[in-house]
């Protein structure tokens, strides 16, 4: 589709303009006080579990006592949702004022409510249901100096030990790819191999206790800030045959440094001007061998719309999408996974990219289907000749063939 491009009244990503006035606010936590009264019992009770806020995203027993909301100031993490109708990670704040619909459920529509509600011209007449609780809990989003020394050290820590994937010790990350169906070679970027890190959990009988659950070779990966900088670790837990940990979080981050946010994995760097986009590492991998241009990969689905990429490096983007299925009892007609996919896709289209966006078609409304690793192991697609070729057959899976938005000068 050609369209030409609109000027926009924001210098800068909404997203952007949205987490510097939430950072003046005091963070997440106080813009929930602000725009709804759905997280009241959990900002009171902040860290403690509570009746889950979405009942509906639950069997008969609708939740209860199965919610909390992080206590933590960590940049991604301050304000996050964790229940059991959750993925592991939980819902950012994003994600939560969203499914608590928000903007009607919409992302752009879900920060412009926020702006609305946190701007010093039209606070004011910005009316929630009742007053809002006091938030026990950080009083601004802004990292003190000690805490951003322990984290570094943490990952220094975890740096100091990692070896490329082709290391003599790296035999199980290998053996892992191999698994999967998608050979390692010299193009792989920020993925290492530790040889054993620490898996800990929460306690099940008390959840503010962690507990050991074991040793693991790792396959770490680092997530990179707008500036280049590393300012996280994505694990992957694995066995010495390369096999998934027996754990019940086989994939997490560490503690993140100021700048995650926007933050990506760089798995392959090319010399040209295309970039494509997913998440998770090993889909990344497998959507690089089959293109052979540059990857990035976020942490999640819910962290793609947020993803930097920049204008002088490239001027065409495809987002590779999963097709999740639709959720019961929600507004929003749409699995999490192509919902903000699409997100991303509607924001680099605005800021001046070519954008493709690749979600598999066929997949069940109502379950979870085959996601783009699938797709190229399960047909084949890597023995396939020329990147040209496995493109345009990747094309075949996808809906309508892969939408295209071509930007033009005015």
């Amino acid at each position: 589709m050609i369209r030409k491009s609109e000027k926009s009244k924001f210098n800068e990503p909404l997203s952007e303009t949205v987490q510097k006035l939430v950072d003046q606010f005091g963070g997440w936590l106080n813009v929930f006080s602000r725009v709804t009264n759905s997280f009241d019992r959990a900002l009171v009770n902040l860290g403690k579990t509570v009746d889950c806020p979405f009942p509906h995203r639950h069997g008969n027993g609708g939740g209860k006592g199965k919610f909390r909301l992080s206590a933590s100031d960590v940049v991604g993490h301050e304000g996050r949702g964790i229940c059991t109708c959750m993925q592991d990670g939980g819902m950012g704040a994003v994600a939560l004022l969203m499914e608590d619909g928000v903007g009607g459920g919409q992302y752009a529509q879900c920060l412009l409510t926020v702006l609305r509600a946190l701007d010093p011209a039209t606070k004011d007449t910005h009316v929630r249901k009742e007053t809002a609780p006091v938030v026990v809990g950080p009083k601004n989003s802004v990292m003190d100096p000690q805490e951003v020394a322990r984290r570094k050290e943490r990952l220094d820590l975890i740096a100091r030990d990692l070896v490329s994937l082709d290391h003599p010790t790296a035999a199980p990350a290998r053996a892992y790819f191999k698994n999967r169906g998608i050979p390692l070679n010299s193009n792989i970027q920020d993925v290492k191999f530790h040889p054993g890190l620490k898996h800990w959990a929460d306690s099940e009988t008390e959840p503010e206790k962690k507990v050991l659950l074991g040793t693991f070779p790792t396959i770490v990966s680092a997530f990179r800030s707008k500036d280049g900088r590393v300012v996280n670790f994505h694990r992957i837990f694995i066995t010495a045959d390369g096999a998934k940990a027996p754990v019940k979080e086989v994939k997490k981050i560490c503690s993140p440094m100021p700048g995650f946010s926007g933050s990506a994995i760089t798995i392959a760097k090319t010399e040209g001007r295309v970039l494509h986009v997913t998440e998770g590492v090993e889909k990344g991998w497998a959507i690089h061998l089959v293109t052979g241009e540059s990857t990035k990969v976020a942490y999640s689905c819910t962290t793609l719309p947020t993803v930097h990429v920049d204008r002088a490096m490239y001027d065409s983007v495809v987002i590779w999408s999963d097709c999740d299925p639709v959720k019961p009892n929600r507004t929003r007609q749409s699995g999490d996974g192509q919902y903000f996919a699409w997100e991303l896709a509607r924001r680099l289209f605005t800021e001046g990219f070519d954008v493709t966006f690749m979600m598999p078609d066929g997949n069940p409304a109502n379950a979870k289907g085959r996601d783009w690793e699938d797709v190229i192991v399960q047909e084949g697609v890597l023995d396939l000749s020329g990147s040209y070729y496995r493109f345009q057959t990747l094309k075949t899976f996808a809906a309508k063939g892969g939408v295209h938005k071509r930007q033009i000068a005015a």
